[in-house]
């Protein structure tokens, strides 16, 4: 299986979200990974998840969250890992041993399984062992 780094919902968020306090970081990435200068990333399928919960729950239509998600799946060189069975069973004993959410151990787990590297701010990734965590901020360098 190829190398694939995995970019978090957080990124998706961020990325959507003009207010956002990380818009500009998640828009640096996604330009970098458009333009080819970030190889090989993917979104798990559980960000997809997540996307979908978070907006619905926040009153959004489904026509909108359907076209961000297509809009995403249809982004240049952003690839998708798909949720299997070996993710699931990887992120129940992410949960069992580090006590992550059920998507932070999703997201951990579809990294784990495939390249070992999330690009996310959330620190609860950095506790697991053998997996390494980019800050977004840092693959962009010091934007204010």
């Amino acid at each position: 299986m190829r190398s694939m780094p995995i970019i978090e919902f957080d990124m998706l968020i961020a990325y959507v979200n003009i207010i956002d306090k990380l818009h500009r970081i998640a828009s640096m990435i996604f330009t970098r990974i458009v333009n080819g200068e970030l190889v090989n990333v993917a979104v798990p399928t559980s960000a997809y998840m997540e996307y979908e919960l978070i907006l619905r729950s926040k009153g959004y239509n489904e026509e909108v969250i359907r076209k961000d998600i297509e809009a995403f799946r249809l982004m240049k060189n952003l690839d998708e890992v798909p949720l299997t069975s070996s993710i699931l069973i990887e992120a129940s004993r992410l949960r069992n041993r580090y006590g992550l959410s059920y998507f932070d151990s999703l997201h951990a787990a579809s990294a784990l399984l495939y390249d070992k590297t999330i690009i996310s701010v959330d620190k609860a990734y950095r506790r697991i062992k053998g997996l390494k965590v980019l800050d977004p901020r840092e693959l962009v360098g010091n934007v204010g």
